[in-house]
């Protein structure tokens, strides 16, 4: 179709236009097709070989013929061409004007007899257009966006650091649901509860010691044996044994003035210490009510440090040196556990800014440095046999002696009201037995809020070396304990 004089020539100025509109399509299109271009790079070079392999071959087999017409051709197609390289070489410097530094790489068209050849020269262009597509994709290639998202050191360590994502809540649950008491029924239903409960877990506990008579209240008038948990409403109980036994108003005002700041004096004004044996008789008469009112462990364990040892305990005008728990426990806690305090917290955990390392602002009396830390506090607990522990923090089950004798009335603190008020109808004395705050220490704050504060300072050695001494309280009393990843005595 057409002739063999001039269809040679036409093809290779077709095959070099293409050429160039297939690389100046290439170089000026967006980042995602240059990346597509990278996967067909291969097979763009080889298609590009193949090209120019054939126009090599061309060339030789018909270089002899028609010089003539070839040569009216010539100024034509270097026109053409010289066209064609100025606009890619725009389109060039625009894409990869940031990439001056690496020298695009190229062929230079050389005539062994000195002479133009538009064949020799219409091959070398197009190889340098291949030269500088392959540039293009490996310039881009080093630039392109990885696919995998940029994040910084700390995040990382943040998502791969499982303790970092806690969904669980930011306080403590020592509660699991309400225990409504309607009547008497249901009050008597859930004491025999409770006691089935304690015995469950006395079983096979017969070495455990046995009652201390000198702990022991009792009322034989009520028939009534009260092992008192401290921090578990004993002031208020204290005083309610005061009423209990008849004593009138006045006397009672009396009784505290003789003995001021100390309930334990008070209340055994009117049931002084008995002998054992006296105990058992109480004990064992029909209409005996054998009391023990308990708290949720750790609620206490915090209540008892915040009175006793946080801040300056004892007389109106406390210091150091009438200072009795100071004096007994809170200086030799400081002087054992101080410096690895510091090495933990920092000097700036004791200043003053930072209520001398206080959770929470104490607002009683008065604290400084001199006091132990909630911290410094439970390490002295973990590393002290709990036989020795005063009695504001012994487990209850260790110093009541729970295995060894047969509570029938236990109460918890949590629902001391509704509890206690039931229990006071019991022994018909529901005009004596009245709801009191003594000694109260929370500010208004709730519970969990306040053990959320002082636990989060605890890491979990810590917290299970705590569980692993209050565990009878928690078996043998039916308390549960969720905090992040802890489920102590909770069913799955």
């Amino acid at each position: 179709m057409i002739g063999n004089k001039y269809g040679k020539v036409i093809i290779l100025a077709l095959i070099n236009i293409l050429a160039v509109c297939f690389v100046y399509n290439n170089v000026a299109t967006d980042n995602s097709n240059i990346v597509h271009g990278q996967v067909e790079e291969g097979e763009v070079v080889k298609d590009t070989a193949e090209v120019v392999k054939h126009v090599d071959q061309t060339n030789i087999s018909d270089g002899k013929s028609d010089r003539m017409a070839e040569h009216r051709q010539s100024s034509e197609l270097d026109n053409k061409q010289e066209d064609t390289r100025d606009k890619f070489k725009q389109a060039s410097d625009t894409k990869h004007s940031d990439t001056n530094s690496e020298s695009q790489v190229s062929v230079s068209p050389v005539n062994k007899d000195g002479q133009d050849n538009f064949k020799h020269d219409a091959v070398m262009s197009m190889k340098n257009l291949l030269s500088i597509q392959i540039h293009a994709l490996r310039v881009n290639r080093t630039t392109t966006v990885s696919s995998e998202p940029v994040q910084d050191e700390e995040l990382d360590r943040r998502l791969l650091d499982s303790s970092e994502i806690d969904l669980s809540p930011p306080n403590p649950i020592i509660i699991s649901s309400p225990i409504s008491i309607g009547d008497q029924d249901s009050f008597h239903k859930l004491m025999d509860e409770r006691s089935e409960l304690l015995h469950k877990h006395c079983s096979g506990r017969e070495n455990m010691a046995g009652v201390t008579s000198n702990w022991m209240y009792a009322l034989e008038s009520k028939s009534l044996v009260w092992c008192p948990v401290y921090k578990a409403a004993s002031t208020n109980w204290m005083h309610n044994l005061l009423h209990l036994a008849g004593k009138k108003e006045d006397e009672i005002k009396k009784i505290i003035a003789d003995h001021p700041g100390q309930p334990n004096d008070q209340g055994r004004v009117v049931a002084p210490i008995t002998s054992l044996s006296n105990i058992h008789n109480i004990a064992s008469k029909d209409d005996a009510r054998l009391l023990l009112i308990v708290r949720h462990p750790f609620d206490r364990l915090v209540s008892a440090f915040r009175d006793k040892l946080e801040q300056c305990h004892g007389p109106q005008n406390c210091t150091l040196s009438n200072n009795w728990y100071y004096k007994q426990y809170g200086k030799s806690i400081v002087t054992q556990y101080r410096t690895k305090a510091v090495k933990k917290f920092g000097n700036q955990y004791f200043s003053k800014g930072n209520e001398f390392g206080a959770p929470l602002p104490v607002n009683r009396t008065w604290r400084s440095d001199s006091f132990p830390s909630w911290w410094e506090f439970v390490q002295y607990i973990i590393h002290t046999s709990p036989s020795s522990y005063d009695e504001h923090w012994k487990p209850a089950s260790l110093y009541c002696a729970v295995c060894k004798f047969p509570y029938n009335h236990i109460l918890h603190f949590e629902n001391i009201q509704q509890e206690e008020k039931f229990f006071a109808e019991e022994m018909s004395s529901s005009d004596l037995i009245h709801p009191r705050w003594e000694n109260r220490n929370d500010e208004g704050l709730a519970k969990e809020d306040i053990l959320g504060k002082y636990f989060n300072l605890l890491d979990d050695q810590d917290i299970n070396a705590l569980y692993k001494i209050y565990k009878d309280d928690f078996l043998m009393f039916g308390y549960q304990f969720e905090y992040k990843h802890f489920r102590f005595n909770v069913e799955s």
